[in-house]
């Protein structure tokens, strides 16, 4: 029940941010997504699974390296397909499916893809083992799967701020996500326990500069982070974000204030 409820919870989020999702202090999801193509290798004709796509960022930068193709993105948050198939019908790509499915019980037949790719999706579930063994169940054997998390350090004081925040307002503590597969030997040991084989972890850095502090807010609102301060009323969110936002403030520098995100993207192979 626990699990079944933290999956509501994740599909209200993101339902609720999928409008904004694509802002442009989010932009570490684009580049992210732009190092997918020279991970896989494609040849071309691969049909590749994209669990948890999102408003299809990672999706639509593959498919054009799929000119002979396919990419299916599946995603639970329905809110969030609405938006990638939106952004696929304007850059008129024609070889992405959309599909509303829990990326931990999908129904396509095993050995259905050539490839499989989750993007900042595995570590919201609590059996992250299970769920990418599941996924990699629907690639061929010799096939590639391929993850995208965030490295520990990534977002900083930024988030330790809004830690000790959410803390002073009583609220629950925010849940270790992301921070259990932040570094190298965290996901080589996931990997490993799917039952993937010739495991490699690449480490990117991507980040840049936000111009104020109300552009840190537009990433903390905007994604993820949502959900953690979602209880409070609006009149505690508006003060909740005005002394947060002061906060942040204090650590600009000369050319804004600094995100720091670096990702790990790690590849294997189904046996």
């Amino acid at each position: 029940m626990e699990e079944q409820e933290a999956r509501q919870r994740v599909r209200a989020t993101f339902d609720a941010v999928s409008d904004a999702y694509d802002c442009q202090p989010l932009r570490f999801f684009q580049r992210a997504a732009e190092c997918l193509p020279g991970i896989f290798d494609f040849n071309g004709n691969e049909s590749v699974l994209d669990a948890a796509a999102g408003t299809g960022i990672p999706a639509l930068v593959m498919a054009p390296h799929l000119p002979r193709g396919s990419v299916t993105a599946v995603d639970l948050s329905e809110g969030m397909l609405a938006q990638a198939e939106t952004k696929c019908r304007a850059a008129d790509i024609d070889n992405i499916g959309f599909r509303p499915m829990d990326m931990t019980a999908m129904d396509f037949d095993d050995g259905a893809f050539d490839a499989a790719n989750c993007s900042f999706g595995v570590f919201f579930v609590e059996d992250m083992a299970g769920t990418l063994r599941h996924i990699a169940s629907k690639v061929k054997p010799g096939g590639s799967v391929v993850t995208t998390h965030f490295r520990e350090g990534s977002f900083g004081q930024l988030t330790e701020l809004l830690g000790n925040r959410i803390e002073a307002y009583g609220l629950p503590k925010p849940p270790p996500g992301w921070q259990r597969v932040a570094t190298e030997a965290q996901n080589l040991a996931l990997f490993e326990a799917a039952g993937l084989k010739g495991v490699e972890v690449s480490r990117h850095d991507l980040g840049y500069f936000l111009e104020d502090a109300q552009q840190w807010w537009e990433v903390v609102w905007n994604a993820g982070y949502r959900g953690l301060i979602s209880s409070l009323d609006d009149q505690q969110l508006a003060q909740f974000k005005r002394e947060h936002l002061e906060e942040v403030a204090g650590l600009a520098g000369p050319e804004g204030i600094r995100l720091d995100i670096e990702v790990l993207i790690t590849k294997g192979t189904r046996p």
